[in-house]
């Protein structure tokens, strides 16, 4: 996080939301909010209080030009004399001020209309993003075919689709995890949307799964030259447009621009650890994982609501049958349990998070020892076995692979030189050689050194601009050709 002054900044234009008079500052700021919506910018105290004497008790013209001079001082508002009007040196200098909203005002108020909806917003997943997301890159690979214009355009369509992506998923996240919602998934009315909601959450999953590949590519195919032509092509286009404040930090909104591309590669590849949207992923599929838990408990405690009074009138008329009290005490061992009982804790053997039914799951047999020192466990003994022989034609039978794997590689080595292009027929053997030569010269250039691990030779290995195809015993490989020498 990079902190800057802009950051310890104090914002004073939000002081109107919590001050003791904020029933009156708000009203009047939202008013001029509207009026700004209508393009109307400028106004008089007169309008201002016209609009809301009927709405705050009591309210004067004193109290009006009391609460606008305050939101004038703490920047909210800015004031111009208006000087048309003053036809006399009196009303020139009773200063009749016209009142404006300040760019920070503006969107402090539009903050404050979405908190107020936010009890009425849906938080969804927008699986048509991807899909969009990956139309906009394919564009963005091609950012010469493009005017100044076409591209910011572009790179507008491409953050608002990002932006939206993000907060929506995050939002998802955050409401399904609220407390509301932990207990609306335990009610029995959650059963009726169960399905739905899977549904839901498995089409977004598929959606991702299906362009998140593709993605990839287009990104890995913008070098970074690519991109840091765009970042100059928006602050090219960003300084044509006209500005009214002559200090404005093009620097902080190259750095802006950075950031959210950044943000984006991260949000599909995995720059540093797992990216965004594999996380993603693996909430979701815990989302459905607890959804199809709590489901199934619903369903199991719902059928056994319904059967247990049943149940219980039979176990009553079983009682009252029996004439002896051992009979009895027989019953209710097994329909109570035992009274003395141990319990043992450890780790669960199941194989499976599946809910299942408990008749259903293998029994597990777990093998316990004695704590008492007194009582000691009787060991088998059993006398060393003489497996010198098995040892000796397990080495005999390795030395004659060996034996023969040597004589196959010498004859691929031939003279010393070997070039593979076109279609090349290689032995199984063969073929793992050559793929450790590549593995242990670790490709960094186009003409890599290395040391033979079989013989140890010394060997050069140079990459061809033709393909080959390698056809051997346990399949069909395509790879660049290469060209190898032998110190030999």
């Amino acid at each position: 996080m990079e902190v800057n002054d802009k950051l310890m900044k104090q914002i004073t234009e939000t002081a109107y939301l919590t001050e003791e008079n904020t029933p009156r500052y708000r009203p009047i700021m939202r008013f001029f909010y509207e009026k700004h919506e209508q393009a109307e910018n400028w106004l008089y105290k007169e309008d201002i209080f016209l609009a809301l004497k009927d709405i705050i008790p009591d309210y004067s013209i004193e109290k009006c030009q009391n609460d606008l001079d305050y939101l004038v001082a703490k920047l909210s508002l800015t004031t111009m004399q208006d000087t048309e009007n003053a036809n006399t040196l009196e009303k020139f200098k009773y200063k009749n001020y016209r009142y404006q909203m300040t760019d920070y005002a503006v969107e402090i108020e539009r903050l404050t209309i979405r908190l107020e909806e936010l009890e009425v917003k849906v938080a969804s997943l927008e699986p048509r993003l991807f899909e969009r997301i990956k139309i906009l890159l394919q564009k963005l690979t091609k950012m010469e075919t493009l005017s100044e214009t076409d591209l910011y355009g572009l790179w507008i369509d491409l953050t608002s689709d990002f932006d939206n992506l993000n907060f929506s998923y995050q939002d998802f996240l955050k409401k399904f995890h609220e407390p509301k919602t932990e207990e609306l998934l335990q009610s029995a009315a959650f059963i009726e949307h169960k399905r739905q909601l899977t549904h839901y959450l498995n089409d977004f999953i598929n959606e991702y799964l299906r362009y998140n590949k593709e993605i990839k590519t287009v990104l890995l195919a913008i070098s970074d030259e690519v991109v840091a032509k765009l970042m100059e092509s928006l602050i090219d286009y960003q300084k044509k447009a006209p500005k009214l404040r002559p200090d404005f930090d093009f620097d902080y909104l190259r750095r802006v621009n950075e950031g959210k591309w950044l943000s984006l590669k991260k949000w599909f590849m995995p720059i540093h650890g797992i990216s965004e949207g594999d996380r993603l992923l693996k909430a979701t599929e815990n989302i459905i994982s607890k959804i199809t838990k709590y489901a199934a408990n619903l369903i199991e405690l719902h059928g056994n609501m319904v059967n247990r009074k049943e149940e219980y009138k039979y176990l009553c008329r079983l009682f009252d049958r029996q004439k002896d009290i051992s009979k009895v005490k027989e019953l209710s061992s097994v329909i109570l349990g035992v009274d003395t009982v141990r319990h043992f804790k450890g780790l669960s053997q199941l194989e499976s998070d599946s809910i299942i039914p408990s008749l259903e799951v293998n029994p597990i047999v777990i093998s316990i020892e004695p704590m008492s020192r007194g009582v000691r466990i009787k060991t088998a003994k059993s006398p060393v076995k003489d497996k010198s022989q098995e040892k000796q034609t397990l080495l005999e039978k390795y030395q004659e692979q060996e034996k023969i794997k040597k004589e196959i590689l010498t004859k691929f080595i031939g003279k010393g030189e070997k070039e593979l292009k076109g279609q090349a027929y290689l032995s199984s053997e063969e073929r793992r050689y050559v793929f450790s030569l590549i593995e242990k010269a670790k490709k960094s250039n186009q003409i890599l050194k290395g040391t033979d691990p079989v013989f140890g030779y010394h060997y050069l290995l140079e990459f061809l601009e033709e393909k080959c195809t390698i056809i051997s015993e346990d399949g069909t490989f395509l790879m660049d050709g290469i060209k190898l020498e032998f110190e030999v």
